[in-house]
């Protein structure tokens, strides 16, 4: 499962952007807890796949 940290490096962008646009850009999130979200690595490569095409 992948932090937000880890996608705003692997977008190279601030985790501030990735917080602030995960909902717009549709990232498929899984909650672990009441503060916690965390994305599976295949669906994050998915997401990436689907928008690079």
């Amino acid at each position: 499962m992948l932090s937000f940290e880890t996608i705003a490096e692997r977008m190279d962008v601030t985790k501030r952007t990735v917080l602030d646009n995960y909902r717009n850009w549709d990232i498929p999130i899984v909650r672990v807890s009441d503060r916690i979200l965390r994305v599976r690595e295949r669906d994050f490569e998915a997401w990436i796949e689907a928008r690079t095409e």
